[in-house]
């Protein structure tokens, strides 16, 4: 039984239209989960932040006693 040359071209084409496409979705996978692991990193760090109530004095105090 011989193959039909149109059929197979047809055949060909399909196939790397779906290889093309599967690449593409493992791609946006890839992406989504480092996106993820990103932002699951960034929230960690903010809920476990320390946040300072005072700001500690940028110049020692006997240089802003000297100035005045």
């Amino acid at each position: 039984m011989t193959e039909d040359p149109k059929l197979e071209l047809f055949r060909r084409r399909r196939m790397r239209y779906a290889e093309r496409k599967l690449l593409e979705a493992q791609r946006r996978l890839t992406r989504a989960e480092r996106s993820i692991l990103h932002w699951t990193r960034t929230l960690a760090d903010l809920k476990h932040e320390t946040v300072r109530a005072v700001q500690p004095t940028l110049w020692p105090e006997e240089e802003n006693a000297s100035k005045d």
